[in-house]
Order: C-alpha cells, then structure tokens, then sequence
C-alpha cells in the first residue's frame, strides 16, 4: 500500500530544502508505489499505465518551476522486486541567476534485482548568473537495467542570452554492485574558455547526455557492440549531431548543438531502440511529452 508520510524539517537550515522519495514495486504484473515521501513544494503530479505490460508512468512537479539560490532539492527514486517505472517531468526545469547564492540538487537512483527504471526529464536551462550544483547517483544491482538521460541548455535562446557570470557543476555517477562504471564531471564558470573552446561547447548552447544499461542476460559485449550499430544506424538516417559508444557495459549518447528539441527526439529514438531490443517493448512515449 502506498505511504504518504511527511519529512522533518531540518535542524540547521539556512537553505529552502524539498525532498523526495519514491519507492516502486511490482504487484500482479503491475508496478505501483510501494513508498512515498515528500518534504517541501515537490511531488508526484501524475501516475499512468498506459503499457499492457503495467509499467508506471510518473510525472514528477516542482512547482516553483526552477531552483534559485539557496534552494536544496533531493530526489530519492528506488525500484525493487521487478519493478518498472518510466519517470518524467512536465517542462523544462530551470537554474535561476541566485546573486551568488549557491544552489542544490541531488537525485539518487537505485535499482534492485530485475527491476527497470527510465529516469527522463526534460531539458533544464541554464540561467546567466546562476551557481548550480547538481550530483546524479544511479546504484544498480547486477540484474537490473537502466535508461536515464540528462539535457542542459545554456543561457536562455529566445533572448541570445550567454553564460557571463555564475557557475555549474554537475556530476554524473553509475554503479553496479558498488563498481564505479561511470564518473562524468562537468565544470564551468561564467565566461569560460570551455563555452567556446573546439574542446568544450564549441560555442554552442545544448549538450546532452544519454546513458543506457541493458540487462543482465544481454551485457555480452559482441551483442552490444551490434546494438549500437543499430543505434548509429538510426542516428545516421536522423541526421542529428549525436555520437555513440560503449564503455565496458555502459552505453553512452552525446549530443552537441543548438536545438533542444532536436537532442529530445534523438534521445527518444535511442531510448525506444533500446526498449525494443532489450525488453521487447513499444516506444510508448510518455504522454506530457506531447503536450
């Protein structure tokens, strides 16, 4: 049955914190909440089934709509015993100018047994005179599989706006029965040499990530290497700057370029192509995705 408890508040708390966490589980070929917690403006907007097979849709809100300076925003997401839950957000989160106030987010993921989980938000925005710093932890065990993906946009397009003042930090980490498969570190502050160096953004304003694991019984690195054939292949008829390649077991997905939307669809297309080969599952978008 699913708990709805509310966290405590604090002690020593000079930031504006909102915590979440989630539990799903698989009962009678369905995965629903086993667990929930909330603390703070954040919660579970929507839950849909819209899959045959009962994987869970969940929308995730904030209803701030971005993180200013001084906020401190932690998601804790576990799938246990079989579980599949496909996680969204319904628009673009953004990281607001904080007047040299730091602000936090950090969002830990694990995934137990043969469960699956798609950790799918869409884009955040980047704005001028922001001090972002967010850390993504994905634990896995040795069955489970995994399809998460992370979009920033730098400065705000509509208005031309650059990054000139501010920082950001992200930090991208994978483990599977505590053994590091991935430690992704990005770091730039305003007026970086990063932003326009061949090296870094190139001058451009969107990079993407897409980090994929399939399950246990398809980690023969042959196979993966033919799955990413098939996902270069679709990339190719796309005609979209994505580059593809494996990291032991970890599929990785990068975009660089100026159109967030353009990184989405990409992002999908390899998503759908994985639930295709690993799961034999359709592409079953979530549906705020289209609104």
């Amino acid at each position: 049955m699913s708990q709805h408890v509310v966290f405590s508040l604090p002690e020593t708390a000079q930031l504006w914190v909102a915590k979440l966490a989630l539990t799903f589980h698989k009962v009678n070929e369905r995965t629903t909440l086993a667990h929930r917690q909330h603390w703070g403006p954040v919660r579970i907007q929507k839950m849909l089934w819209p899959e045959a097979t009962g994987v869970c849709h969940v929308i995730l809100v904030h209803p701030p709509a971005g993180i200013a300076g001084g906020d401190h925003l932690s998601f804790d997401i576990r799938c246990i015993q079989s579980a599949h839950a496909v996680v969204t957000t319904p628009g673009a989160g953004k990281w607001y100018k904080t007047n040299q106030k730091k602000a936090y987010q950090f969002i830990n993921l694990h995934v137990q047994e043969n469960s699956i989980l798609e950790w799918l938000p869409q884009e955040t925005m980047l704005f001028n005179g922001a001090h972002a710093h967010t850390k993504t932890t994905l634990h896995l065990d040795q069955h489970a599989g995994c399809i998460l993906w992370d979009m920033l946009v730098i400065g705000r397009q509509a208005r031309h706006e650059t990054f000139e003042t501010g920082q950001y930090h992200s930090e991208m980490v994978i483990q599977r029965d505590n053994q590091l498969l991935l430690h992704d570190v990005l770091h730039f502050v305003g007026h970086d040499r990063f932003l326009n160096s061949s090296l870094g953004m190139n001058g451009h304003a969107v990079l993407g990530s897409f980090f994929a694991v399939a399950p246990n019984g398809l980690r023969n690195l042959e196979q993966l290497d033919h799955d990413i054939d098939q996902m270069r292949d679709l990339i190719t008829r796309m005609q979209v700057p994505v580059q593809i390649t494996r990291l032991n077991e970890l599929i990785s997905a990068r975009y660089l370029g100026d159109d967030v939307r353009q990184c989405h669809d990409a992002f999908a297309a390899l998503r759908a192509k994985c639930r295709q080969m690993w799961w034999q599952l359709d592409e079953a978008f979530p549906r705020i995705w289209r609104t």
